[in-house]
């Protein structure tokens, strides 16, 4: 291997594999010869052996000789345990995307304060809908109780509150684009128990069940609303992504006068 050519990918590749034993990816401890101590580390082979993946396939990858598919790379980084900051760098530099990765540990207290130094409504969900915070305005400007649902999805696809009064037109403008958007969450982690629930109770749903999904989400789309303190508006959705979470800001504007 020429290391002044090798990719980032390659270097971490060869990096946690000379980090990790045989037991590390569930192999037994192989008996030391009389030609001196162990080698530290896994040898190439090992990971083959590992991966059951047939002879050379690891040496291929860490010298740039086959481009593995999204779901090889993925078993090789899983076996030799990338850290999730590595596996995105390797997964955008292989393939230009992050990699789709379930959640391990709890959201972060913080991003209450977050969401509060926004004067917008603003709330950050997890890929299943829970809320894991948003700031007065969220929670006062669109729902009756003042208080947010624990899931946005459920309140947005099935209470009466969200059909009937604050999403306007939800039937063939609201519900479409959130049809959209949750199916695209629910391709991404399926093994989500929150959204296969959510998915079974849509294919139980009379109104929901034979509606058509649009053709974008919510993606810079201006929807009418009605503001619990304003009244009759639009609303536009800003998105980003951050540890996993959705992070969104709602931009509300009063409707103008009728023609």
């Amino acid at each position: 291997m020429t290391r002044g050519r090798e990719r980032e990918y390659q270097r971490l590749l060869e990096h946690y594999r000379e980090s990790r034993t045989r037991p590390d990816v569930g192999l037994a401890v192989r008996p030391t010869g009389r030609g001196g101590p162990r080698p530290k580390g896994l040898r190439q082979a090992d990971v083959d052996e590992a991966l059951h993946g047939g002879s050379g396939v690891y040496q291929k990858l860490a010298t740039g000789r086959l481009h593995p598919s999204p779901d090889l790379f993925m078993r090789v980084a899983r076996l030799l345990r990338f850290s999730d900051h590595h596996l995105r760098v390797a997964h955008v530099e292989l393939y230009r995307t992050d990699p789709v990765l379930p959640s391990t540990s709890p959201p972060s207290p913080h991003w209450r304060r977050v969401v509060d130094g926004q004067s917008e409504m603003a709330c950050v969900l997890t890929p299943a809908g829970s809320l894991v915070a948003c700031n007065d305005a969220f929670s006062g400007g669109m729902f009756s109780s003042g208080r947010a649902p624990s899931n946005l999805w459920r309140w947005a696809l099935f209470s009466e509150e969200a059909r009937d009064q604050v999403l306007v037109k939800w039937e063939e403008e609201w519900a479409p684009r959130i049809l959209a958007e949750f199916t695209l969450a629910r391709v991404r982690h399926p093994s989500s128990e929150t959204l296969r629930e959510i998915h079974l109770a849509v294919r139980n749903d009379p109104r929901l069940r034979e509606m058509e999904e649009a053709e974008t989400g919510f993606t810079d789309t201006v929807l009418a609303l009605h503001h619990r303190q304003f009244g009759h508006g639009e609303v536009r959705f800003m998105k980003s992504t951050a540890d996993g979470l959705g992070v969104v800001t709602v931009l509300f504007d009063l409707a103008g006068p009728a023609s």
